[in-house]
């Protein structure tokens, strides 16, 4: 989801205002806003972005740690900024978490030479050398079979 953070002042500059809008068919929608005092930022904008960012986090707009950290150094940048001109600044977001993922197909064999070398990663070069994976032997003596999905709950009333 595209986001936008809209940092503002008012017409007195004694209060900041951060606008949350998203994308909704290629327009931006506000949907939710915050009024903080100047004076109020003022005193944490030269602490710690922590501070600023615990500042900024109320019940409506509480950003995740990554957007927090962006829009509190947005917030900082126009607080410092010297130029009277400057009055508000937008920063920009896409939720990358709501973007479809590719997933690349793995083949049955390469899950089983996997599972197969976690298991042998464990055994020291002694017990390899004493004959684990000689030629003889064949993964099926190796790897135990199952005839199909355990379920947990028959195995757990086995052990009772």
């Amino acid at each position: 989801m595209k986001q936008r953070y809209k940092i503002s002042y008012n017409d007195k500059k004694d209060q900041v205002r951060i606008t949350e809008q998203m994308e909704w068919e290629g327009q931006y929608v506000e949907m939710t806003e915050e009024k903080y005092s100047v004076e109020q930022l003022a005193n944490v904008i030269d602490k710690d972005i922590q501070e600023v960012i615990a500042a900024i986090r109320t019940n409506n707009l509480f950003p995740p740690y990554e957007l927090a950290k962006k829009i509190a150094s947005s917030l900082i940048q126009l607080l410092k900024d010297t130029d009277d001109s400057v009055n508000e600044l937008y920063m920009y977001w896409e939720d990358i978490e709501e973007q479809p993922v590719e997933t690349e197909e793995v083949e049955e064999e390469d899950i089983i030479e996997d599972e197969l070398s976690e298991l042998t990663d464990d055994l020291s070069d002694d017990e390899m050398e004493d004959g684990f994976l000689e030629e003889g032997n064949d993964l099926d003596s190796i790897v135990p079979k199952t005839s199909g999905p355990v379920d947990d709950d028959e195995t757990k009333s086995e052990d009772l």
